[in-house]
């Protein structure tokens, strides 16, 4: 079911299937609006450059006009979707906690709708040429917390409920999953990393997992849902456990 968006080239937003059908036109419409600024400013590059005097610069600039598309749609994805998406969160603000897998449950319902929203920009983000655009700069639209000087572009870390410190490395193919499904139980809770952590590739980091400040988790590791990892200490296994202690 999860699969890391870096690698794959999807998004890391699964949805309800039961949900995804009566709402899909939120999607369609996020695609439609996105291209909106893209269409004007193809329109007005053809109109300036378009004639007998620059015409030769519309295809120099032909590169140029591609790279600015891209990032363009990206830009004007994110816009639209977090203007959707604050509507969404005012009328029912995201919550923690165990629910009911079930889509008549408000929490549920409400957690697939916004994934829904956010699932465009994401998977165009997941494509981009700079694997960075993602996880520094779009996840931050969506509320994301990514310190400075943090090295995760080509880990998957959920779309929320996510607080990630200063100065971290989380490795290759690492997940940070902020949500699980347990049978018929639905799981959404914060993941918080402190400051001067390192994740180790290929790691999994469950619902609930804090981090303290100067720790480190192996690589090939996964924690419990709600396990904390104290200050400066090592982890390693599944799940993880203590292996010695750091000093300064």
């Amino acid at each position: 079911m999860f699969q890391p968006a870096s690698l794959k080239g999807d998004s890391p937003t699964p949805i309800d299937e039961r949900i995804r059908k009566k709402y899909l036109f939120i999607y369609i419409l996020i695609i439609i609006l996105s291209y909106i600024p893209c269409s004007f400013f193809e329109y007005y590059y053809f109109i300036i450059l378009w004639n007998g005097i620059f015409i030769w610069f519309y295809f120099l600039f032909l590169p140029l006009n591609a790279m600015i598309l891209i990032y363009l749609l990206q830009f004007s994805a994110n816009f639209f979707s977090v203007l959707i998406l604050t509507i969404i969160n005012l009328i029912h603000k995201p919550k923690e906690g165990k629910f009911k897998r079930d889509p008549k449950n408000k929490e549920y319902f409400y957690w697939n709708l916004r994934n829904i929203v956010k699932k465009w920009p994401l998977f165009i983000v997941a494509s981009n040429p700079f694997p960075w655009f993602k996880n520094r700069f779009t996840l931050r639209f969506f509320g994301v917390k990514i310190g400075k000087k943090c090295l995760c572009d080509n880990c998957w870390i959920s779309s929320e409920f996510v607080s990630i410190g200063e100065n971290c490395i989380i490795g290759t193919s690492s997940l940070l999953l902020t949500f699980g499904i347990e049978a018929e139980n639905f799981i959404l809770k914060k993941i918080i990393i402190e400051d001067n952590v390192i994740i180790g590739a290929k790691c999994m980091l469950m619902p609930g997992t804090i981090v303290k400040k100067n720790t480190k988790l192996s690589a090939y590791s996964s924690t419990k849902y709600d396990q904390i990892l104290e200050e400066n200490q090592i982890y390693e296994g599944i799940p993880s456990k203590k292996r010695v202690e750091l000093h300064d």
